[in-house]
Order: C-alpha cells, then sequence, then structure tokens
C-alpha cells in the first residue's frame, strides 16, 4: 500500500474496511515509535491517510467518504487494533466534521476542506473567553485535551463572547493551529500517548467572523443540547478505537498460547495444553467478538436513522448503554488475556502492555461515562412525556 500523503485518492473507489485491513501492520510497526514520540509517526499518519481514515466523515461534495456509521467502526477498529492513539486521532477529526461541518459559514468550508483528509484539533469546551471586534473576535483561554493538535493544520475551540450578553454565550471558533501555542501537558501520561493530547493556549487572537461558529439556539436564546444521534455517535466514535485496542491485545495472545514456552510450575510445554488457560482465552475472545458485535449494533441504528426511520429516545439510550458495556467487555477480556501472558505483558515496548494502558485511558473519556448512560437510561425509561420521535 502506498505512503505517499498525495496517493489517497484511491480511497474513494476501493474498501476502506479492507484497506484497513492492510495499513493495520504499518500502524503496529510504528506504534511503539507513536508512543515514544508523543504523536504518530509519518508512516502511521500516511497509512491512516491512504485508507482514507481522515475523510471516513468528510462531505462528498468535498471529496470525502462520506461513509456510513457501520464502515467507520470496522475502519476505526482495524487501525486501532494496530496503534490506538492513530486511530484515535482519525477518529476525533470524524466527530469534529459530523457534528460541525453544518455549523461552518461556507468561507470556512471553502478554507477548511482544501484536503477532504484534513485533520482537527480541539474541544468544543468553552473554556476561553472573547470579545467582539470590527471583523470578528479576539479570543484568550486554555484549552486541554487537544488530541492531534501536534500534527492538525486546524484547532477549533470553544469560547464565551463576554459582551454578548451578561452570562456570555458560547461560541466555536475554527483557526490554524498555527495560531495558537501548545503547552506539552500530556507527555508521560499513562496511555494513549501518541494523541498528543496537549493543552492549546491564545492570548488575544483574532479570529475573523466567518470562522465564528455559534450553536443553534432554541427560542429563550439558549444553545439546544445535541440531537441524540450526534451524542451516539460521539460515543461511537470514541468507542471504536478501544475496541480495535481490545482486538489487538487478542492478536498478541493468541500465538503465546501455542508457542512451546514452558509454563512455570506446571509440566504443560505450551499455554493450549491447559483446559482452565482454554478457556480463559476462548472467554476473552467471546468477550472482544461480543464488544464488536454490540458496537456494530449501535452502529446500525445510526445508519437507520440516517436513512430516516424515527428511532425513539429509548432506543438511543439502549445504544448508549450497549456501547458501555462494549467497553466493559474489552476491559474484561484485556485483563484476562493479560493474566495468560503473564507480567511480560509489563515490559517496555511490548505490545499487550501498551493496549491495556491505551483502554484504560480512553475507557474514561466523558463520551463514554457508564453513569452518564445509566442515568440517561433511566430516566428515559421512567419518562412519561411523548416522545417526540415516536409519537407516544
Amino acid at each position: 500500500m502506498s505512503t505517499d500523503l498525495h496517493a489517497t485518492q484511491a480511497a474513494d473507489t476501493a474498501d476502506p474496511w479492507e484497506l484497513a485491513r492492510r495499513a493495520r501492520a504499518v500502524l503496529a510497526a510504528n506504534a511503539a515509535a507513536t508512543e515514544e514520540r508523543g504523536r504518530p509517526t509519518t508512516e502511521s499518519l500516511a497509512a491512516a491517510r491512504g485508507v482514507g481514515a481522515f475523510a471516513v466523515t468528510t462531505p462528498a461534495r468535498f471529496g470525502g467518504l462520506d461513509a456510513d456509521n457501520r464502515t467507520m467502526v470496522r475502519v476505526f477498529g482495524e487501525l486501532g487494533a494496530g496503534c490506538p492513539s492513530t486511530s484515535w486521532l482519525a477518529a476525533v477529526s470524524a466527530t469534529a466534521k459530523s457534528m460541525f461541518t453544518d455549523w461552518m459559514t461556507a468561507d470556512a468550508q471553502k478554507a477548511f476542506y482544501t484536503d477532504p483528509h484534513v485533520s482537527i484539533s480541539g474541544t468544543a469546551k468553552p473554556a476561553g473567553h472573547a470579545r467582539t471586534v470590527p471583523g470578528g473576535t479576539r479570543i484568550t483561554g486554555r484549552w486541554p485535551y487537544a488530541s492531534g493538535c501536534l500534527d492538525s493544520p486546524w484547532t477549533m475551540v470553544g469560547a464565551a463572547v463576554l459582551d454578548d450578553e451578561p452570562a456570555g454565550r458560547p461560541h466555536l471558533v475554527l483557526l490554524p493551529t498555527d495560531e495558537l501555542t501548545i503547552e506539552r501537558t500530556w507527555d508521560g501520561v499513562t496511555g494513549l500517548r501518541g494523541t498528543g493530547s496537549h493543552t492549546l493556549v491564545a492570548d488575544d487572537i483574532f479570529v475573523p467572523d466567518a470562522f465564528v461558529m455559534t450553536p443553534p439556539r432554541g427560542p429563550d436564546g439558549t444553545p439546544l443540547p445535541p440531537p441524540e444521534a450526534r451524542r451516539t455517535q460521539v460515543a461511537l466514535h470514541t468507542v471504536s478505537p478501544l475496541l480495535g485496542a481490545a482486538m489487538g491485545a487478542l492478536g498478541v495472545v493468541e500465538p503465546v498460547m501455542t508457542a512451546d514456552r514452558p509454563v512455570f510450575g506446571t509440566a504443560y510445554r505450551r499455554r493450549t495444553e491447559s483446559p482452565s488457560a482454554r478457556r480463559i482465552f476462548a472467554d476473552a475472545a467471546h468477550l472482544v467478538r461480543t464488544a464488536e458485535q454490540r458496537t456494530l449494533g449501535v452502529a446500525d441504528v445510526l445508519d437507520t436513522a440516517e436513512r430516516g426511520r424515527p428511532v425513539s429516545r429509548v432506543e438511543f439510550a439502549h445504544a448508549r448503554m450497549q456501547l458501555m458495556a462494549a467497553v466493559q467487555d474489552c476491559r474484561l477480556a484485556v485483563e484476562k488475556l493479560l493474566d495468560l501472558n503473564g507480567s511480560s505483558a509489563f515490559a517496555p515496548g511490548y505490545p499487550l502492555g501498551r493496549f491495556w494502558r491505551d483502554l484504560a485511558v480512553g475507557t474514561r473519556h466523558a463520551a463514554v461515562s457508564p453513569w452518564v448512560a445509566a442515568d440517561d437510561y433511566s430516566r428515559v425509561l421512567t419518562d412519561d412525556r411523548e416522545d417526540p420521535a415516536t409519537g407516544h
């Protein structure tokens, strides 16, 4: 597979999942270096671009794949099985594009989508402050956890316009990353080190009006919450690279099971001679497969909704609970695999330990908070208001 950054248009006609399966080996070969550098290697980024991973939610009118959700899960899962950090960055860009493209002005879209494979970092959290000036706004603030900021040419951050009204109204701004300062606050973190999720800093930076985005508002002027489909899709994007981490961990331990390596304290020459070891491995494999089925099931719900079938609030809340269950399945599977492998998994450079670290950090992301999902689910199950999606 070509790793030329300019030879990426083949992803428009080839099956992205099949391309991702081929690219997985490239990402795996560079995963240790990605973790050490705190950002993906040039080879990993080129391979991900060649798959179309950074174009899956780019609208077709801008040359993107505009892929369905099932395809996204497959692509991010395969890449995550090679390197969760690289896959995570593709998923972050996919989330930003799917949620905010329609909020951009025509001028911003034209500038941003010069390259359909463009990546973006930042956060929608309104952690900054802004003041209106002729022709735009000037923003100041600090935004942590900006995954991909070391390699993304564009950044999106949230800020409250202080002189708009007493409480301030949240806005999003799109600007070139090189206009911001990057504070290296992610170095040495336990997992997903390769995402380079550092802190972005702005000190009175001018943003033209064309690059300011205002969230949709209700009749009372307050920002509307994201649609249920978007909330669910954000969680799906977050889970998919982590599913890949569990898949990758399973792939690491499988050859360990059959290797001629005497098991300490037993007469076994290899782990497959132990019925208990075989059962633990089977349990881990089943958990990973179940997590995959749950995740793909949620993708199918979203794809069905995008084709026009009404999906109720209960169905969306249940879908997010399925994703939380998938996360728990992946964690438990990797714990079992660590038991089978032994403490050598934690040696420097060993991929199983890296998958465990990445999974431990990634599954604590706010988008996959299990107690928040449980709150949502219990609320809609006991809510007697009419559901606008179903009419009853």
